[in-house]
C-alpha cells in the first residue's frame, strides 16, 4: 500500500463532536468498479455516513464499533484485495484540530496493513467483541506509534471467514516497502541463534540504515518458539525522554506496578520466573538507561534473554556485540550472470520490480547495478530507496547521480515524521545524538579518501577550541561504538579505519556547512606532503616494511592530493614534492604503471616545469617506462632529463640520469655502453659524495660487468659495495646487491656461492612483495642447482619461478622469461618431460619456506 498523504483526505471541520468510531477505506490503485454501491449498502445496513470521500480514500462515522468493525469486513469482502479498511474509535471533543488528530491515527493503523485487511485498535476490540458473532477474530499485530504525538496504540488484524486469508506479516521495517520480502542475512542469523543459545544479551550494531530493524524481525520469526512464555518487540525511537522511558515500556507490555513500586521492580517481578525474550530497537539515544534496566533484568531473571538494535553497544554486563555490516557486493570483475546472487543485488532487483513491473536484471543493466551496491556501501535502506528510482530512471543514471545521494535518495511518499524517509534523515538522526567534538571529528574525517589511523586523525583534525588534541581520543572512540566509523578488515602495523563513501559524501556536507572545508583540504595537503617525504626516508630504515604498510594504507589520499595539484587552482609545486616522495615506494611495490602515469601528468603541467625538482620528475619516468620495457620513451625522457639537470649545473641530476641511461641501453643489450654510464656516474657519486646512490650504482654494474665476464672489475665492485653496506639503511638495495652478486657467481660458475648470496635477498624480496625479483632469484637458483647437477631441484626452483612470474605487472624484462624456458628444455632433455612436470608442479606449490628449506639443503650438502 503507498503511504496516505494526510492532506488528500481533506476531512472537514464541521465533522460532529462526541465519542465516535471511524472507519478509513483505502482503495489500492484504479477505483474499483461497484465500489460506491456497495458503500452505500453498508451506510444503510450499518447506519453510517460519509464524513469525506477523495482520491481513493473514505472516511465513514458509526454510532457502534461492532457496526464499523461488521462494515469494515462487509465492503473488503466484497471488493477483495482492491481495498483494506482501519477501524478506530476516538472522542471529538472540539472541531478541527481533534479531527486532524483521528485522520492522522487512522492513516498510521491503515499503514500496517495490506490490500484485502481489515485493522483494528485494541479499543475497537474490546467494545465490540462481546457483540461480534463467533465468526469474528483478531490477531495481535503488535504496538506502533500513531500520530505525532509519540503515543502508542495496539493493533489488531480481523480474521473473518469472508476475507482473503492472508498470514500475518513478519517484517515490519518502519513501513518503507509493505512486500515482507527479507532478502539475504542467511549467515547473520545462523550466526545470531547460535549466539542466543549461548548469551543472554546479544546487541546488534551498526550504523543508520544497515538493516538491524528487519535483521530483529526476521530473527523473531525464527526464535519465538524457543521462549516458551512470550516474546516483546519495543522499538525504542519514539520515545524522546529518559523519564517516558520505564513508562511507556510497562504500559506496551501491560505491566502494572503496585503502590510505592519502582517501574524496574514491577517489570523484573513480571519476567522473574518466565522463559522470555525482551527485544528493545533503536537503543542509541537511552543507551545509559537501557544499560541500567537490562542488567537488573538479568540479575533477577535468570530465564529472560535481551536482544537490542543500536548503533552503538549497551556495554551492558556479558553483553555480546554484534557488529552488523553492510549487504554482500560484487567485486568490479565479478561476471554479470553471477552477480545478482549477491545479497545487495538481490535486494535491488526484488524493490526495484516492486516499483518498476516492467524492470528486468540483463547483461546491459548489471555493471551498474552492482556499481551502484558497492557505492551505497551494501546499505539496504540506501538500495531500496534507489531501487524506488527505477520507474523513472535507469541504473546507469542513478549511478551518475550518486554525488547527490542525498536529494536521490528519498521517498517522497512517506510521512514527513518518519526518520527513514531519506537517506539523509536517517543519518541525521543519529548525527544529532553526538557531542559537538565528536560532530567536528566526524566532519574533518571527511577529507581522508582511504584509511587513517588514530595518530593521522589527531594530525589534520586537531587544531582549535572545537576539537583539542586531547578530545581527539574519546571523540574516536565514540564514533567507532555507534558505527559511523568502521573498521579497516586488513591487517597493518597501525589500526585503521575508514568512512563508507556514504558517511563520508554526509561528514563532507557537514564541513562545507560550517564552512570549515578549505582549512581542512588545506591541512590534509600539507600533512600528505609531510607524510610522504617521511615514508621516503623511512623506506631506507630498518623499518621499511612498516612503513610500506603505512604508505599503501595511505596511499589513495596521497594520490588525491598529487592529482589535485594538476587541477586548477591547485598546487603544482607540493605535488612534484609529494610525487618524487613517492619514487621508491613504486618501485619497491611494482605500482611502475601509476607512477608512471602520475609522472606523466606532471610533465605535462605547465606549473610543475616551475619546481626545482622538476628535472627529477623527468628522470623518474625514464626510470618507470625503462623498468616497463618501453625503451624508446625512457631512452628520451631521461636524456631530457641530463640536459635539464646540466644546464642547471646539477652534478648529482647528471648522475643520476646517467645510472638512468645506463638502465635504458641495459635493457636494450648494449651493455658496454652501459657499464661505462654507470663507471661516469659512480665516478660523481664517489665525489659530491653521495654513497646511498654510490651503492646503487655499483650494485647495477657489477651485474653488467659480470655479464661482460669481466669478473675481476665486478669483484673490484662488490667489494666496494660491501664496505659501504653498513651504512646503507636501505634492505631493498642490500638484497639488490645479494642478487647481482649471485648472478656474478653464477656466471663464474661457483654454485655454493651463488645459493648463499640468493638466500641473502630472497627473504626481503619476499617480504617487499617484489615478484619481479622473486622470479630471478628462483631462476638463479635452479640454474646453480643445475650446476651442482641437481637437476629435480632445478625443476623444483623453476616450478617456484613460473608462479611467481604469473603475479608480475609488465612483460619488459622479458629476457627472464626466456632465460626460464632455455633451463625448461635443458632440464627436459636430462631427466625427461614426465619428471620434470611433476618437480616444476611440486616447485609451485611449495610454500617459501619449504623452498628456501630445499635451497639451504644444497648449500649445506
Amino acid at each position: 500500500m503507498d503511504r496516505l498523504n494526510l492532506n488528500e483526505l481533506g476531512l472537514e471541520s464541521g465533522s460532529p463532536v462526541g465519542v465516535g468510531t471511524f472507519l478509513l477505506l483505502v482503495e489500492s490503485g484504479m477505483r474499483a468498479s461497484g465500489i460506491e454501491s456497495a458503500i452505500h449498502e453498508c451506510l444503510r445496513h450499518f447506519h453510517g455516513h460519509v464524513v469525506k470521500s477523495s482520491k481513493g480514500y473514505t472516511f465513514i462515522r458509526f454510532s457502534r464499533p461492532s457496526e464499523a468493525v461488521q462494515a469494515g469486513v462487509k465492503l473488503v469482502s466484497k471488493l477483495k484485495s482492491r481495498v483494506l479498511a482501519a477501524v478506530m474509535i476516538s472522542e471529538l471533543e472540539t472541531v478541527g484540530s481533534t479531527m486532524e488528530w483521528v485522520q492522522d491515527r487512522l492513516v498510521g493503523a491503515a499503514s500496517k496493513a495490506d490490500s484485502g485487511q481489515v485493522v483494528t485498535n485494541l479499543a475497537v476490540h474490546e467494545l465490540a467483541r462481546h457483540t461480534l458473532d463467533a465468526d469474528f477474530s483478531f490477531d495481535e499485530l503488535g504496538s506502533f506509534q500513531l500520530g505525532k504525538d509519540g503515543t502508542f496504540e495496539r493493533l489488531l488484524l480481523v480474521q473473518h471467514p469472508t476475507l482473503p486469508k492472508r498470514e500475518l506479516v513478519e517484517t515490519r521495517s518502519r513501513g518503507l516497502f509493505r512486500t515482507s520480502t527479507f532478502i539475504g542475512r542467511d549467515r547473520e542469523i545462523t550466526a545470531l541463534r547460535r549466539q542466543l543459545d549461548l548469551s543472554r544479551t546479544i546487541t546488534i550494531v551498526g550504523p543508520a540504515g544497515i538493516g538491524k530493524t528487519a535483521l530483529i524481525h526476521r530473527l523473531i520469526a525464527d526464535v519465538e518458539s524457543d521462549f516458551a512464555d512470550s516474546t516483546h518487540y519495543i522499538d525504542l525511537g519514539p520515545i524522546a525522554r529518559e523519564s517516558m522511558l520505564m513508562p511507556t515500556i510497562n504500559r506496551l507490555l501491560g505491566v502494572a506496578k503496585l503502590p510505592g513500586e519502582d517501574n524496574i521492580d514491577a517489570l523484573v517481578a513480571n519476567f522473574r520466573d518466565k522463559r522470555a525474550l525482551l527485544v528493545f530497537d533503536s537503543c542509541e539515544h537511552l543507551v545509559g538507561p537501557i544499560r541500567h534496566l537490562v542488567d537488573a533484568l538479568l540479575g533477577d531473571c535468570p530465564n529472560l534473554a535481551v536482544l537490542a538494535g543500536s548503533q552503538s553497544s549497551l556495554k551492558t554486563k556479558g553483553e555480546d556485540r554484534f557488529p552488523l555490516a553492510g549487504l554482500e557486493v560484487p567485486s568490479p570483475i565479478e561476471d554479470w550472470r553471477s552477480i545478482r546472487e549477491y545479497e545487495a543485488v538481490a535486494l535491488f532487483i526484488d524493490r526495484a520490480q516492486l516499483a518498476n513491473h516492467s524492470f528486468q536484471f540483463d547483461e546491459t543493466n548489471a555493471p551498474s547495478i552492482a556499481n551502484l551496491c558497492r557505492r551505497l556501501d551494501g546499505i539496504p535502506l540506501a538500495i531500496e530507496l534507489a531501487a524506488t528510482k527505477t520507474s523513472i530512471l535507469n541504473p546507469k543514471q542513478i549511478v551518475d547521480r550518486l554525488d547527490d545521494r542525498f536529494i536521490l535518495l528519498q521517498d517522497r511518499q512517506r510521512d514527513s515524521s518518519d526518520r527513514h524517509q531519506t537517506l539523509r534523515a536517517t543519518i541525521d538522526w543519529s548525527y544529532g545524538l553526538l557531542e559537538p567534538h565528536d560532530k567536528a571529528l566526524l566532519r574533518r574525517l571527511s577529507v581522508f579518501a582511504g584509511t587513517f589511523s588514530l595518530d593521522q586523525a589527531e594530525r589534520v583534525c586537531a587544531f582549535d577550541v572545537e576539537l583539542h588534541p586531547s578530545q581527539v581520543f574519546s571523540a574516536f572512540e565514540k564514533l567507532v561504538d555507534c558505527s559511523f566509523l568502521s573498521s579497516s578488515s586488513v591487517q597493518t602495523v597501525d589500526k585503521r579505519f575508514y568512512l563508507t563513501e556514504t558517511m563520508r559524501l554526509y561528514a563532507g556536507a557537514k564541513l562545507k556547512e560550517v564552512h570549515e572545508d578549505k582549512d581542512l583540504v588545506r591541512r590534509h595537503r600539507e600533512w600528505c606532503a609531510e607524510f610522504s617525504e617521511k615514508a621516503n626516508q623511512e623506506l631506507l630504515g630498518a623499518d621499511q616494511l612498516a612503513w610500506i604498510e603505512r604508505m599503501d594504507a595511505s596511499y589513495e589520499d596521497v594520490r588525491m592530493v598529487i592529482e589535485a595539484g594538476f587541477q586548477k587552482g591547485g598546487d603544482p609545486l607540493l605535488s612534484v614534492d609529494t610525487l618524487i616522495s613517492c619514487h621508491r615506494f613504486f618501485f619497491l611495490r611494482n605500482y611502475l604503471s601509476e607512477g608512471l602515469r602520475l609522472v606523466e601528468k606532471a610533465i605535462s603541467c605547465k606549473g610543475c616545469e616551475e619546481s626545482r625538482q622538476f628535472p627529477r620528475i623527468v628522470n623518474m619516468a625514464g626510470v618507470l617506462a625503462s623498468y616497463l620495457g618501453d625503451r624508446k620513451r625512457a631512452r628520451r625522457y631521461v636524456l631530457h632529463s641530463y640536459s635539464l639537470s646540466r644546464d642547471a649545473g646539477n652534478l648529482e641530476g647528471q648522475a643520476t640520469s646517467l645510472v638512468n641511461l645506463a638502465i635504458s641501453v641495459q635493457e636494450s643489450g648494449n651493455l658496454k655502453k652501459a657499464c661505462r654510464y654507470y663507471s661516469r656516474a659512480a665516478k660523481a657519486f664517489r665525489a659530491i659524495p653521495n654513497h646511498h646512490k654510490l651503492f646503487t650504482t655499483l650494485t647495477n654494474v657489477l651485474g653488467v660487468e659480470a655479464d661482460l665476464g669481466l669478473f675481476d672489475d665486478a669483484h673490484t665492485h662488490l667489494d666496494e659495495a660491501l664496505q659501504l653496506q653498513e651504512e646503507i639503511k636501505d634492505a631493498s638495495t642490500i638484497a639488490q646487491l645479494h642478487q647481482n652478486a649471485a648472478h656474478l657467481y653464477l656466471a663464474e660458475r661457483m654454485p655454493y656461492k651463488t645459493i648463499t648470496h640468493t638466500l641473502e635477498c630472497l627473504p626481503t624480496f619476499e617480504r617487499l612483495g617484489n615478484h619481479n625479483c622473486v622470479v630471478i632469484a628462483w631462476r638463479t637458483a635452479a640454474h646453480a642447482a643445475a650446476q651442482i647437477g641437481r637437476f629435480d631441484s632445478a625443476s623444483i626452483f623453476l616450478g617456484a619461478a613460473r608462479k611467481q612470474g604469473a603475479a608480475l605487472e609488465g612483460s619488459g624484462r622479458t629476457y627472464d622469461q626466456e632465460s626460464l624456458d632455455d633451463l625448461s628444455e635443458r632440464l627436459i632433455s636430462v631427466i625427461g618431460e614426465q619428471l620434470f612436470r611433476s618437480h616444476s608442479l611440486i616447485g609451485s606449490l611449495m610454500s617459501i619456506g619449504q623452498l628456501t628449506q630445499e635451497l639451504d639443503k644444497i648449500r649445506l650438502a
